[in-house]
């Protein structure tokens, strides 16, 4: 029996249960996808991902409770990232007015949690970890192929490649965040493989060969099968990451700059190599913008309008993950101001920035950006042991492929690129060289006493977590089968789920506005107002507008309807459903002259994208304008 509780006891105290734990929640997360669960692609990968780092503590609390000494250790990377956490929860709860319920900042616990566990975790787990991250890439990028071929469907309607994920972007934000990696590990995989093989007790030719060929091709099958998918994906951002960190990976290891530095001495090569450079990156850039120049002009807009709402909350922004609660007024308010311009073309309902940058400052105001920049300070600047320079590169390379990512897209909103974010952050601060540490040893008095503690704290925070998690886990489920019905028609059936689901979602948007689109579709128009327009609180956009607007005429409020019409069209002036429904309004109490006004610049507004139902729209605009016996100077 005793040589039984020592050998648990020693299982533990090497944590290579933690260590199989993490791996298995890298590699299975991205591939999550469980269609019961509204948004799937999103809260599917949440719930579990939460689940997991539950039990992560509550492994890494046994493991405490096993030692002999209780460690503790912070480095200046530690001690920068606890005080942005802190600010991001001071300022959502205390600094602002509001908070509504937020996916983000609960996976933001999570991930606090899960870099606590892996700052426990030894340095020469890291490569397998990275290679778990590589093996879930490479199951992607098959998964994602696959789609291509037509053996499953895709999760987009629009496009036939997106893995387990809702769109190509993220998609390609994730591969190219694994790209990087892979490319890292084979560029150094002599020095990678050699520091595995001599970790190993057993000097086996065998294990060492096996571990040889693993860190090997298991990489290079990683870079040949991302590359293979990222140009179907048509993602630019993920383009420009990989080219920019595949370079300085290259140089890292071949140094070829300087050899070109070398090979160029007078001063008309450097000139021509500097001009021809410069040329190659404008011609790139300018390539890249009108491959898709619609998105490209669209992103512009939104940063156009981001830096508005900046203006107006410099200090402490909006509040975290308030973005999508104020953005549509603010675009709102630039289509009153400036007119239907044509940028009215690009304008759309927009929940992401679509730059990272300016989506957190705008959430968090400078204070914030302040913090964020102390943090990329103590990353870059701080000291790494010269024999893990290496994992260094590695993980610094990630993280700009991330970074550069980040300034075209939103890779912050999704959980298995943040998963591999936090997996690198740990990484470089497990190998700092300024550590402060500490230990709580067994002969001290009060070790039992710090022990029952940490244990006390970290049990109750667990079993308080997991009732949160199934409540939420639940309510997830209930609002897809919700959807569901809504989308058959069974609207009494839907307002039933929507009923039980509101206490745990009460204060979030999509939630309030998909239960107030049913009420509003089932009759029950006074509940129906008033679930719209607390959705407008956590957030805003034409679906919610227009929904109100309906609510509102079917109640015999033209006022509030017209209104509510009216911002619907201001916020995407160069759409069709809104002016629709504002000239039905006008047409059915009779306001001629609006009605017929409205109705002729319907017909005279450009079409982007042909569809019947914009024909529709069309005719019945026609039919309208004729009821009014068609005034001077209109053409048929």
């Amino acid at each position: 029996m005793s040589k039984l509780i020592k050998t648990i006891t020693a299982f533990f105290i090497s944590k290579t249960i933690l260590v199989v734990f993490v791996a298995v929640l890298i590699l299975a997360l991205p591939q999550l996808n469980i269609q019961e669960y509204v948004l799937p692609t999103i809260t599917s990968k949440t719930i579990y991902f939460l689940y997991g780092t539950m039990m992560l503590l509550g492994l890494h609390s046994l493991t405490i409770f096993f030692s002999k000494n209780i460690p503790f250790s912070f480095t200046k990377i530690d001690i920068a990232l606890l005080i942005l956490v802190f600010y991001i929860s001071l300022n959502r709860y205390f600094i602002q007015s509001h908070y509504g319920f937020s996916l983000r900042y609960i996976e933001l616990l999570g991930l606090s949690f899960f870099y606590i566990v892996l700052r426990t975790i030894s340095l020469k787990s890291y490569p397998w970890l990275l290679l778990a991250v590589i093996v879930s890439g490479i199951i992607q990028a098959v998964y994602g192929n696959l789609q291509l071929l037509g053996y499953y469907p895709s999760n987009h309607s629009g496009f036939k490649m997106t893995g387990s994920f809702f769109n190509p972007g993220p998609y390609a934000g994730f591969l190219v965040s694994v790209w990087t990696i892979a490319l890292g590990m084979y560029l150094f995989k002599d020095y990678v493989i050699a520091e595995v093989q001599s970790q190993k007790k057993c000097s086996s030719l065998f294990l060492n060969e096996v571990v040889k060929y693993t860190f090997e091709y298991i990489p290079l099958l990683g870079i040949i099968s991302i590359v293979i998918v990222l140009p179907a994906l048509q993602s630019r951002a993920s383009w420009m990451a990989a080219l920019v960190v595949g370079g300085l990976l290259l140089e890292l290891k071949y140094h070829y700059l300087e050899i070109i530095r070398r090979k160029t001495i007078s001063r008309f090569h450097k000139t021509s190599m500097i001009i021809f450079l410069a040329i190659i990156i404008s011609t790139g850039l300018y390539g890249l913008y009108y491959f898709k120049k619609g998105s490209s002009d669209g992103r512009v807009f939104i940063s156009k309008v981001t830096t508005e709402m900046i203006k107006d909350t410099p200090v402490f922004g909006v509040g975290f993950d308030r973005f999508k609660t104020y953005y549509m007024n603010y675009q709102a308010n630039y289509f009153v101001r400036n007119g239907e311009t044509s940028e009215s073309q690009v304008g759309d309902n927009v929940y992401y920035a679509f730059n990272e940058g300016l989506q957190f400052v705008s959430e968090n105001g400078f204070t914030g950006l302040v913090l964020v920049v102390i943090v990329i300070f103590a990353l870059f600047l701080t000291k790494f042991n010269e024999k893990l320079l290496r994992m260094s590169f590695i993980a610094k390379g990630s993280l700009v492929t991330i970074g550069i990512f980040a300034c075209f897209s939103y890779p912050f909103q999704i959980l298995p690129i943040k998963l591999v974010l936090v997996l690198l952050l740990s990484l470089l601060s497990n190998s700092a060289e300024d550590i402060f540490h500490f230990n709580i040893r067994e002969n001290k008095r009060s070790y039992v006493s710090y022990k029952s503690i940490y244990l006390l704290v970290a049990f109750v925070t667990m079993y308080q977590a997991f009732v949160y998690i199934k409540d939420l886990n639940q309510g997830f489920i209930t609002w897809g089968s919700a959807l569901n019905s809504h989308r058959y028609g069974d609207y009494k059936g839907a307002i039933q789920k929507f009923e039980s689901g509101y206490p745990t979602f009460k204060k979030d948007g999509d939630f309030l506005m998909n239960y107030g689109k049913t009420l509003a579709m089932a009759g029950e128009y006074t509940k129906a107002i008033s679930a719209l327009e607390q959705a407008k609180i956590y957030q805003n956009n034409t679906v919610i507008e227009t929904s109100l607007g309906d609510s509102y005429k079917a109640t015999k409020q033209f006022n509030k309807a017209e209104t509510c019409y009216i911002q619907a069209i201001n916020m995407t002036p160069g759409k069709f459903y809104a002016p629709y429904l504002l000239t039905k309004l006008y047409d059915d109490y009779r306001h001629k002259e609006k009605a017929i006004g409205l109705a002729q610049k319907i017909l005279k507004k450009k079409i982007k994208i042909p569809s019947t139902a914009i024909e529709e729209i069309r005719l019945e605009m026609k039919e309208i304008v004729k009821k009014y016996k068609n005034p001077l100077g209109f053409k048929n």
